[in-house]
């Protein structure tokens, strides 16, 4: 399946406005931005405004120049580093609804959806959305399309599961948020995160950030490194939605050491 090249240049606090005229955030969802970063500032995927303008466009920006552990990076098709203990995800069928943030579509659960137990902390999912093509890179290579299931917990930490997709065959598990894409404001809409993931349940982990301003530091990504498919027209879908396109290019990976891993599907 083609996949897109891109250059290898180029999620903490739940509180993060994408944009001014955008309804909700696009990395976490609330009803609002936190103290210090302005919900009136413009910031786009191009242009005077594109990415590598994010960290002059505002102070509460900053980080988007000027920090070390920002997302995305190229990950490695396997990590030689593996994974301590035994990460899991327990998943529950909900509803959700389709909100238009101005940069993605997020679809938000009604109820708890899914759960994650890492590292001793319980992290519980806020939002889904998208990006067209995908922001992280494997070996070099994005992929047609990627979503992030950004999960919180109770005193802010965020942990985001990507999940890569490719074209291929239609994806019945993620046509309700593509019909929510195409539909934006749909109400009850079937969210169901267990068979929604790769059946292989491989993830390539590491720290890093907010894809979107503040770009804010210290936040956990774990990647399946395996894509789901979905077909051309679902994939046309989204990139309509994301009016061209919604990636943030890599970012150098510096220090940090991406390490391998299972998510084992909890009952």
């Amino acid at each position: 399946m083609k996949k897109l090249a891109l250059p290898a240049v180029l999620l903490l606090t739940p509180l993060l406005a994408s944009c001014g005229t955008g309804p909700a955030p696009d990395e976490a969802a609330t009803a609002g931005p936190p103290p210090g970063v302005s919900g009136e500032v413009h910031w786009s995927y191009e242009g005077a405004e594109g990415p590598a303008e994010w960290g002059q466009l505002s102070a509460d920006f900053e980080a988007c120049s000027a920090g070390d552990a920002q997302s995305p990076i190229d990950l490695p098709a396997h990590a030689d580093q593996q994974a301590a203990g035994h990460p899991t995800i327990t998943s529950s069928p909900t509803v959700g609804e389709s909100v238009d943030t101005g940069h993605t579509i997020q679809l938000v659960p009604a109820s708890g959806a899914s759960t994650v137990e890492w590292d001793g902390a319980e992290f519980t999912l806020a939002q889904t959305h998208f990006h067209v093509p995908s922001e992280h890179t494997v070996e070099g290579e994005a992929m047609d399309a990627e979503f992030h299931l950004v999960h919180t917990t109770a005193d802010g930490e965020t942990l985001v599961i990507g999940v890569l997709a490719e074209e291929g065959a239609e994806n019945e598990a993620w046509q309700p948020f593509v019909e929510g894409a195409a539909t934006p404001g749909t109400t009850d809409l079937p969210l169901d995160v267990a068979v929604m993931l790769p059946a292989d349940p491989t993830f390539e982990a590491y720290e890093g950030s907010l894809t979107t301003p503040p770009c804010t530091e210290g936040v956990q990504w774990v990647v399946y490194t395996t894509p789901v498919e979905l077909s051309a027209e679902q994939i046309a879908v989204l990139d309509e939605a994301s009016h061209g396109h919604n990636a943030r290019p890599t970012l150098p990976q510096g220090d940090r050491t991406p390490y391998e891993g299972t998510l084992a599907l909890g009952e």
